[in-house]
């Protein structure tokens, strides 16, 4: 396993992880004084963001993992995200996940598609409520 968001795991195959990009950094408030640069306050840790690219072999492989990706995405509900090494970053809101079909054969999908899933770490997990909403909507999604 190379990461793990809520149910989806990301494999070799069928959804496959290239490259993750890792943000941490720190907030400053600026503060204006007169004659003299700006004064900084550390104001605390960033938000932790992470953005994960990948590709798609749909012919082999399927569609169906991305399409709960996608479910995840609208839910709005937070998702528990896990690294293959044991590292937990917690729960993250998926913000954007976004796709990129090439050689398309003739019912429109590509044979390649490129994805790009960007996450900011939420500050309070999923309740149980959110949780069963998430469920019903992924298992609606993977029967269509």
């Amino acid at each position: 396993m190379l990461y793990q968001l809520g149910a989806v795991a990301f494999e070799v195959q069928p959804v496959n992880v290239a490259a993750a990009m890792i943000e941490v950094g720190a907030d400053y408030a600026a503060h204006d004084l007169i004659g003299a640069m700006r004064a900084r306050e550390f104001a605390g840790p960033s938000d932790l963001r992470v953005r994960l690219m990948g590709r798609l072999l749909p012919n082999r492989f399927g569609m169906g993992g991305f399409e709960v990706l996608k479910a995840m995405a609208m839910s709005g509900v937070p998702q528990m995200m896990i690294r293959g090494d044991g590292v937990v970053f917690g729960w993250m809101d998926v913000q954007r996940v976004r796709e990129r079909h090439s050689y398309l054969d003739a019912s429109g999908v590509g044979r390649i598609v490129d994805f790009d899933i960007e996450m900011v770490q939420s500050p309070t997990g999923a309740g149980a409520g959110a949780v069963v909403s998430l469920v019903g909507s992924l298992l609606a999604s993977l029967a269509q």
